[in-house]
């Protein structure tokens, strides 16, 4: 039935659509926009640090202007495009001059401008698709002039395939190497998994096959979106083109996600048991999402319905949400696992980690910073002043791929940045 709210519905060619999104999101529009005002581009969660992360600090000014021009939802994709474009000009005359570093840098910084400004948009558009060749296009020129192999990837799939960017460490010459498969989550495309210079993973000796999987980033916008079980499948077509590369000990292969990556690698996991571990962070495990998609801003559930292909069908969204539910595959996991979070995360209750991690038949660690949100952002004391956890992953995963057994712990950091070694849940009640 066709909503009868005059915001809810739009006319196109003559015909009567039920606009994208959840209805929370037309109803509560204005709230956003006052919300954006008084809170900035972080409003929903810190985009701003998820994406300076890669950059690094030369990305700043960028997001230093953005704050200052935008002060509504409608700004986000002109202001951000606009600045990529600049970017874009910037590399293009300074590839002109001679100065390859440069350029690289620029392209770089651009690719992940044009990735922001797609963020907002939640239905199938020229603008879209159009942005996201300019964001690959971008991402393509610092691939040819980076300090290390990176190829475009496009990994079989039903009818489409696995867009990915493939990473060799810097200086690789030959020879197989442990190998990384890594997704962010539904506002994190693969772009923003790998850093500019300095990266964790790499830096170890990894190399990173960094992917959007079934909805996520690039996948939705060339007709590859979400179901309960399409990262399962998408899963074994990633492993099997890990399999076909010479760069890739196929021996030595783990997982790595964040956010509702955390959720999509999880099934990857219990599902491909010859990786030799896996992290999952800032988490998403609620089973049914109720938390994210129902309580917090309805910009997460806007933008999970377009990358399910469900944005003009609440109804049918709200059906699928409900198979969202790793809890059927912690009892066959053969795959050690860890869990990094915060304890007061806004999206997941943390009690829906630790039951997953009681319920798992491997070894599940636990990383658990004390008053951590979602996003593990600073100033929060315990994420400052601890163990940085994207450190902790990446030396827990060596130790994997090294043939070192895991163990069940909760390593929880307190505010004053120590750990506290504490029982883990499946020691509880024993």
């Amino acid at each position: 039935m066709l909503p009868t709210d005059r915001e809810e519905i739009e006319r196109v060619n003559g015909t009567i659509h039920q606009k994208p999104g959840p209805r929370r999101w037309h109803e509560q529009r204005w709230v956003i926009d006052s919300v954006l005002r008084t809170d900035g581009l972080e409003w929903d969660q810190p985009r701003v640090a998820y994406t300076l992360r890669p950059m690094g600090v030369d990305g700043t000014p960028d997001f230093t202007v953005a704050r200052s021009r935008i002060t509504k939802f409608a700004d986000i994709t002109p202001v951000f495009t606009e600045l990529a474009q600049l970017r874009e000009r910037k590399a293009v005359a300074a590839e002109a001059e001679g100065h390859a570093v440069t350029a690289r840098e620029h392209f770089f910084h651009a690719a992940l401008l044009y990735a922001t400004a797609e963020w907002p948009i939640w239905e199938d558009s020229a603008t879209l698709v159009d942005l996201d060749d300019r964001k690959n296009s971008c991402y393509g020129c610092y691939a040819r002039l980076a300090d290390h192999h990176v190829e475009r990837v496009e990994i079989p799939f039903g009818d489409g395939y696995v867009p990915a960017w493939f990473h060799l460490p810097v200086g690789y010459t030959e020879g197989p190497l442990p190998t990384v498969i890594a997704c962010g989550g539904m506002d994190a495309p693969k772009e923003l998994n790998v850093n500019l210079y300095g990266d964790k993973l790499l830096q170890r000796g990894f190399a990173v096959l960094s992917f959007d999987g079934p909805g996520q980033g690039e996948a939705p916008i060339r007709g590859v979106h979400f179901t309960p079980t399409a990262w399962v499948d998408a899963g074994e077509a990633v492993m099997r083109w890990c399999r076909s590369r010479a760069e890739v000990d196929s021996s030595r292969i783990v997982g790595f996600g964040l956010s509702f990556g955390s959720y999509w690698m999880s099934q990857i996991a219990a599902t491909q048991p010859e990786l030799r571990g896996c992290v999952v962070g800032l988490v998403c495990h609620e089973p049914g999402g109720h938390m994210i998609f129902e309580m917090a801003s309805p910009s997460f559930k806007a933008r999970y319905m377009w990358m399910s292909g469900l944005e003009h069908d609440e109804e049918a969204f709200d059906r699928m949400a409900q198979e969202i539910d790793l809890r059927p595959l912690m009892a066959g996991m053969t795959v050690p696992w860890l869990v990094v979070a915060g304890d007061e995360d806004e999206l997941s209750p943390m009690q829906h980690s630790y039951d997953l991690a009681r319920e798992c038949a491997s070894p599940s660690p636990m990383l658990v910073y004390q008053q951590g949100r979602h996003a593990l952002s600073l100033p929060t004391p315990s994420v400052a002043l601890g163990p940085n956890w994207l450190t902790y992953a990446g030396d827990w995963l060596l130790a994997r791929v090294a043939g070192v057994p895991a163990e069940d712990y909760v390593d929880h950091v307190l505010p004053t940045g120590a750990i506290e070694r504490r029982p883990h849940p499946k020691e509880q009640g024993r």
